[in-house]
């Protein structure tokens, strides 16, 4: 999976099920827009765009993604945020936990285990990702119409 890719889907869990908008600046730039129940992904890797369906919302939350074929159910559990996400080869648990306002750790555990680490400040939010033994950096911001 393309790291832009792998951002969209797993690295940011409250961002997929508030269904918001999101651009984000990395070594894969992409970007989130949020159309009702559903977000357009647009990206440098592959794939080049993508979208997602809302299905359920609250407490609970699904989606589903094209392409490649996705689906997730997760839950919100006060500050932790968890998913499991069926892809077409795989099945992945993504997790986010939220130390504070500003500040959340999130990963993967699955095909391949990932880890990072984000700061938010208002709409903005900066992230390091570990995957594979290496780094990547990230920056970008959350938006909504």
């Amino acid at each position: 999976m393309e790291l832009a890719a792998l951002v969209w889907a797993l690295g940011d869990v409250p961002l997929a099920m508030a269904g918001g908008g999101a651009l984000a600046l990395g070594p894969q730039p992409w970007l989130l827009l949020p159309l009702g129940p559903l977000q357009l992904f647009v990206g440098s890797g592959e794939p080049r765009v993508g979208g997602r369906i809302h299905v359920l919302r609250g407490p609970w939350f699904a989606w589903a993604d094209l392409p490649p074929p996705r689906v997730a159910l997760g839950r919100a559990i006060g500050p932790a945020w968890l998913a499991l996400v069926r892809g077409a080869d795989a099945l992945t648990f993504a997790w986010e936990l939220m130390a504070s306002s500003y500040l959340s750790l999130f990963g993967t555990v699955g095909d391949e285990a990932r880890c990072g680490v984000r700061l938010k400040r208002a709409q903005l939010w900066a992230a390091a990702l570990i995957r594979q033994g290496g780094l990547s950096l990230w920056c970008g911001l959350y938006f909504s119409f």
